[in-house]
């Protein structure tokens, strides 16, 4: 009984698997598609993806603003793009406005993605708007890891 065994463990379990890995390395594009196999590899593939994509969209990030000796306080994600948001809509010649926040060495960065208004003066516009959420972030909300602000203009709107 223990050599039948030995047999079937080194027949089925041992050769089999590297043999028809040799073959399934060899068949072309149209063979491959046809075996299950590849079929199982490729839903395997996409479901992992789905899932480090639901992972990363669904992260509640608590961003850091200030730790002292009576505790914490911390910001989410969405509270920051939300003051960004509101933060533009004062501003004559912005539309659309996102937001991507940056941590880098402890320091937080905003990235303001928006439209701008082709006519308005660009420079006073880039200023105001890092002027007005620089105050928000450091004086009325105390940050004291804040990195300032980047404006990426990703187009313009219609006048």
């Amino acid at each position: 009984m223990g050599q039948f065994c030995d047999f079937l463990i080194q027949k089925f379990l041992v050769r089999m698997p590297f043999e028809q890995l040799k073959t399934y390395l060899n068949l072309s594009f149209q063979e491959a598609i046809r075996q299950p196999v590849y079929w199982y590899a490729l839903i395997l593939l996409l479901f992992l993806l789905l899932i480090l994509w639901s992972i990363r969209k669904l992260r509640n990030d608590l961003v850091p603003v200030f730790h002292d000796d009576e505790g914490g306080v911390q910001i989410t994600t969405q509270a920051l793009q939300e003051l960004v948001k509101k933060s533009c809509q004062g501003i004559e010649g912005i539309d659309a406005p996102t937001t991507k926040i940056k941590m880098n060495r402890g320091a937080i960065r905003l990235y303001v993605r928006l439209s701008v208004n082709p006519q308005g003066d660009i420079k006073e516009i880039r200023s105001s708007l890092r002027n007005k959420i620089e105050k928000i972030m450091v004086e009325n909300l105390n940050f004291a890891n804040f990195g300032g602000v980047d404006i990426v203009i990703k187009g313009f709107q219609d006048s």
